[in-house]
């Protein structure tokens, strides 16, 4: 990803060790995305200005308004103007309708809360998928490793698509709901089979968060970081593992434990 259009710099002030340095350092850029919907403007969300396309698609997605590709009849980006053009067809735009009517609770990422699994998909996740102690660590790392944004800057959050031995998709930016939709974005568009793949994350695994990911149908998450009580819950409930806390040696599993499994008989 080429992100130089987004990273500025800029003259600052650093004290260490009691003292001052005049220095520049890195920072990110952001703007507004606007989300028209069949001409109407619809949505607007503050975003890191990389793959406009797959904010806007993922947002519809997991908010549950696009079920799949073919209910988008067109997609379009216009850098001038900050806004991206979808076309809907009618059985999505009866969704919309219904969204803007009947979600009067918002979520942090501004779409609506989402509370309950049978509005997440109709069937759970196959079991007979896993990973073992050492990939977990394995993709953790590789997920640290990639995050090219958040080494220069520091301000994003990141979330990548992975099968057991490789990251295939990844994508930052400063919002962490962002950075997810973007994700499940590029995998509707590509319409990827995820029942084999694990969804790696920077950032704390809310119940929107965890939310989203349900949507996709990955089977795995793994974080850096914690899971709310409410996150875990909804995971239970829907079949999803959750890894939290995945760093160094060490890692945490939260829900549905079969499979993570040992890479060696007897450990």
């Amino acid at each position: 990803m080429d992100s130089r259009h987004i990273i500025k710099k800029v003259e600052i002030t650093r004290i260490k060790d009691n003292k001052k340095f005049l220095m520049k350092d890195s920072i990110i850029d952001e703007d507004i995305l606007e989300i028209i919907i069949n001409r109407n403007k619809t949505f607007q969300m503050v975003f890191s200005m990389t793959h406009p396309k797959e904010l806007a698609v993922g947002f519809l997605f997991t908010q549950g308004i696009v079920h799949k590709k073919a209910e988008i009849e067109a997609i379009e980006f216009f850098k001038d103007k900050k806004q991206c053009h979808v076309t809907l067809n009618d059985q999505a735009l009866k969704r919309l309708n219904k969204f803007k009517k009947d979600r009067l609770i918002k979520g942090s990422s501004g779409g609506a809360l989402l509370q309950d699994p049978g509005d997440l998909f109709s069937s759970r996740p196959e079991d007979h998928f896993s990973i073992t102690y050492d990939q977990v660590l394995t993709l953790i790392q590789l997920h640290w490793d990639h995050s090219e944004l958040f080494h220069k800057t520091g301000a994003v959050h990141s979330a990548g698509l992975c099968d057991p031995s490789n990251i295939l998709s990844y994508y930052e930016d400063i919002g962490r709901h962002n950075a997810l939709d973007k994700l499940a974005g590029d995998i509707l568009l590509k319409e990827m089979d995820t029942q084999n793949k694990i969804a790696t994350l920077s950032c704390r695994m809310s119940l929107e968060i965890i939310g989203k990911i349900i949507k996709t149908g990955i089977p795995i998450a793994i974080s850096n970081t914690a899971p709310t009580l409410s996150a875990v819950k909804l995971a239970n409930r829907t079949g999803l593992t959750i890894v939290g806390f995945a760093r160094n040696n060490r890692f945490n599993i939260y829900t549905h434990e079969k499979r993570i499994k040992a890479d060696h008989l007897g450990s």
